[in-house]
């Protein structure tokens, strides 16, 4: 029997309207559960709807015709009007289409709100389901509409008035963005440094929202392949104010110029590379451009390079719709250290102030990283999208760096070169694809800070599943995101493209990554024994004595070999905590299973709490801190070990109900159903994946590495090393039990940036 895995949490807000709070009926799951051929897996949003359906379910009728009739045959339990849908892409993926639906109401678009569905490559199956669509509480008030003229002079006296360089776009539509829809306008200027994206109340001409959508790296550099430091190795190189020397001319890589249109320029199938006056623009009959890094022209020549082959890369990966157009960049574009991608001209811009930032490779694929986004996702930049842009550049620049020529310099610093003349740092970095930062605790609001959060956990998904798995799966999973994500729908809709695309053969060492840095915070169903075999006393505390220290990331493990399932007892458990730890106001406690997959988290003053239980013989406990807010930590007086029986499958329909505390709300977690058997999980789906080969897990540090040199005991005031002590196994045999105090596992290194 195929059985749902139903992964997140059913929480509805009591601010909800009945549209937004629906709970899916049992009689809708069902229906959809008997028409998939491959089991189906779905994730909740905090109002307890589906927001990411897969599955293998018949089709017919083409692919629009068919996209819709799932849609409306499951309407109910998606909650959603399938007449209100407009089809506005289609774009073609590794697992097949995707068809992008914008939601309208009374004809007009509800702004932010989209689903899209992906079909199999035939059109014969529906493969996947992603919900945008914006819940509504009542029917908007058209009656009172001041009009685009006014809602464009609106925008125009927000913004003071700058030049614009093309003709502005007003939509009228609705923003749903507080439940109640209000009739509002989407206007968009274009001006020489900014694409703004203003919101302006239908009504009474307020602003609703005001963003620039241009995405930029401050300080730039190309050089080479990547750069001279990657390549070289050598950190000492400076810039000397964009004057050559033989150790720049030595570090300069003779290659072939590929896809040229042979206008003697460079332009090409895949970029199209200039300098803001055309007559400078570099030229050759005989398609030879060979510079040194002095003239200016030597930036076209690397842009045209790195540009072109990195889409030759994307579709050796399989991709033939991902930006796949020309892409048009300028450099030299203006002394400032700044680069960007405009979603408005659709072009990328380098420009000169410290090193040339065109000369760096890693800046280049950084920039082309937005492009590839704004041809993705049209209107990228909601949620925490402006962190995932970042750390999306980032991590294309290292990867596909990576891949072409690993060289012998640190290829977690991204943009050595281009940060010669503003970081004092060692390596000198734009920023780094390795900080020990988590989130929320890490969360800064600063797109480039909290980038780094994302790109580590990219980072380190690649260095489980390789370069090439995990280039495909970031990348096909654009595919399923709305343009308001969260990291955490992010890191869902990478698990589901590796389902879709590989199978499922990455699902363990990709989602570890993705818990090891917070992305994800879906949590794994926990074991449902019925009986406690045996209890052993335990005293680990967090910190020894007062308070903890902030900027913490302490693990300490719990192992009893050989037990099947274990949970502990915490005497204390004191967080800071808030209304919303997104805020950065929380401290919160994970817990993982020794192979790193996550079980629960625990926030703010809890006394006498008891885990869920952890299947295996292994419990990792996790605090980490923000930056303020210190409080007494926690102390665990004993660990269970579970026996008895897991219940059977007749429960297995039911969605799970999971809280997690430490961000979607402050809300206790439910300790009532922890020694009553909980809704069964089916062992095929949602039991704990077993070890994945060295190639997989292996390559993913342990979360709980002791720590060597004269730090490994920690400054949390922990100096006992650990404890051990024994107790009664479930056999009745004396058993071992080990709590491996671990310290302080690191203080994270904050971006200034």
């Amino acid at each position: 029997m195929k059985r749902l895995a139903w992964l997140s949490a059913l929480l509805l807000p009591a601010c909800a309207g009945d549209d937004a709070a629906r709970a899916p009926a049992p009689t809708d799951l069902a229906t959809l559960e008997r028409t998939s051929a491959a089991p189906v897996v779905a994730t909740w949003d905090p109002s307890g709807r589906p927001s990411l359906v897969t599955g293998e379910f018949a089709a017919a009728g083409g692919p629009e015709a068919a996209a819709r009739g799932f849609l409306a045959d499951h309407a109910a339990l998606f909650a959603l009007d399938p007449d209100g849908l407009e089809l506005i892409a289609t774009r073609r993926g590794l697992a097949g289409s995707y068809l992008r639906f914008q939601q309208t109401v009374a004809g007009l678009p509800v702004f932010d709100g989209q689903v899209v569905v992906a079909m199999s490559p035939g059109a014969d199956r529906v493969r996947a389901v992603s919900l945008n669509q914006r819940a509504l509480a009542g029917a908007p008030d058209l009656a009172t509409d001041l009009g685009a003229a006014a809602a464009l002079a609106a925008a125009r006296t927000h913004l003071g008035g700058p030049s614009e360089v093309r003709r502005p776009t007003v939509v009228r539509g609705l923003d749903a963005s507080d439940l109640t829809p209000r009739l509002a306008y989407r206007v968009e200027v274009v001006t020489a440094r900014a694409t703004w994206d203003v919101g302006v109340d239908g009504a009474t001409g307020a602003i609703r929202w005001s963003r620039d959508r241009n995405v930029s790296a401050d300080g730039t550099g190309l050089v080479f392949d990547p750069n001279p430091i990657q390549s070289t190795g050598d950190t000492s190189l400076v810039d000397n104010n964009d004057a050559t020397s033989p150790a720049l001319d030595a570090a300069r890589l003779s290659v072939t110029l590929r896809n040229l249109d042979g206008s003697g320029v460079l332009r090409g199938l895949w970029a199209d590379v200039r300098p803001p006056t055309i007559a400078q623009r570099a030229t050759s009959v005989g398609l030879t451009f060979n510079y040194d890094r002095a003239d200016n022209r030597f930036e076209e020549v690397v842009t045209y390079f790195h540009l072109d082959r990195a889409q030759t890369r994307i579709q050796a990966l399989g991709f033939t719709d991902v930006n796949h157009r020309v892409q048009v960049a300028v450099v030299n574009d203006g002394n400032q250290d700044n680069s960007f991608y405009s979603p408005g001209t659709k072009q990328l811009s380098f420009g000169a102030g410290g090193v040339d930032d065109a000369e760096d490779g890693e800046i280049v694929l950084h920039e082309y990283g937005h492009s590839i986004h704004d041809n993705q996702v049209p209107g990228w930049g909601g949620g925490n999208q402006g962190a995932m842009g970042e750390g999306f550049g980032d991590y294309l620049a290292a990867s596909f760096a990576a891949t072409f020529r690993p060289g012998p310099a640190d290829q977690a610093c991204v943009g050595d070169w281009d940060a010669i003349s503003y970081d004092s740092r060692t390596p000198r970095c734009l920023r780094r694809l390795d900080e020990p930062k988590h989130w929320p605790e890490d969360g800064t609001g600063g797109v480039h800070a909290d980038g780094e959060l994302w790109s580590a956990a990219l980072w380190r998904g690649r260095g489980a599943v390789g370069g090439d798995v995990m280039d495909r799966l970031v990348i096909e999973s654009h595919f399923l995101l709305g343009t308001s994500a969260s990291f955490d729908q992010a890191a869902n809709a990478i698990l589901a493209a590796d389902r879709m695309v590989l199978g499922g053969a990455n699902q363990a060492p990709v989602r570890r990554a993705l818990y090891h840095t917070g992305m994800l915070r879906t949590v794994q169903p926990p074991a449902t024994f019925s009986t406690v075999a045996s209890t052993m006393p335990l005293d680990v505390r967090v910190p020894t004595t007062g308070s903890y220290a902030n900027n913490l990331d302490d693990v300490k493990t719990v192992t009893v070999p050989g037990a099947a399932a274990l949970r502990v007892h915490f005497a204390t458990l004191d967080t800071e905590t808030a209304a919303s730890c997104l805020d950065g106001g929380c401290d919160n406690v994970y817990l993982f299973d020794g192979a790193g997959d996550l079980y629960q988290i625990l926030s703010g003053n809890r006394p006498d709490t008891t885990s869920v239980q952890i299947p295996g013989d292994t419990i990792r406990v996790r605090l980490v801190t923000n930056r303020s807010g210190q409080r007494t930590g926690y102390r665990i007086d004993r660990v269970d070990v579970m026996g008895g029986t897991q219940p059977t499958d007749a429960a297995v329909d039911a969605p799970a109900v999971v809280v997690d505390a430490g961000v979607d709300a402050p809300a206790p977690v439910i300790d009532a159903a922890i020694d009553a058997p909980a809704p069964v999980i089916d062992a095929a789906i949602d039991a704990p994946a077993p070890p994945v080969d060295a190639s997989g897990d292996g390559a993913v540090p342990n979360l709980d590495a002791t720590p060597v040199g004269p730090d490994a005991g920690g400054d949390d005031g922990d100096d006992t090393g650990g404890c051990c002590q024994t107790g009664t196994g479930v056999d009745g045999s004396a058993l071992a039990i080990a709590a491996v105090a671990a310290g302080l596992a690191r203080r994270r290194r904050r971006a200034t940036r």
